[in-house]
């Protein structure tokens, strides 16, 4: 019988935990770098089940690009963030309803 929990932890303070694991068990400054080890993966984890839509548009094209393009971007500072289909739908949801007479 397995009994389900659920842990609430703000974004930052994950973050923030999961920095200070990997610079510590990096230096070799973690007294269990094992745990170290397997609380970062359990973070990264919970971290990878928030989802973000993010779109890059390297080429001009209008269609955002693939996630590679990160590294890409970083080294020659080719790309911009663009709003993803869902976020644009949701700005032109914004305004319509602003737009709304009461």
């Amino acid at each position: 019988m397995s009994k389900e929990k659920i842990v609430k932890i703000g974004l930052g303070e994950a973050v923030s935990r999961l920095l200070s694991l990997e610079l510590t068990r990096r230096s070799g400054l973690h007294p269990m770098p094992e745990i170290a080890k397997k609380e970062r993966d359990l973070l990264f984890d919970a971290l990878n089940e928030i989802k973000i839509d993010l779109g890059f548009d390297c080429d001009g094209d209008g269609t955002p690009d693939t996630v590679e393009i990160f590294e890409q971007s970083a080294k020659d500072d080719c790309c911009r963030i663009i709003p993803t289909n869902v976020e644009a739908e949701k700005q032109k949801s914004k305004k319509r309803r602003s737009s709304r007479r009461k």
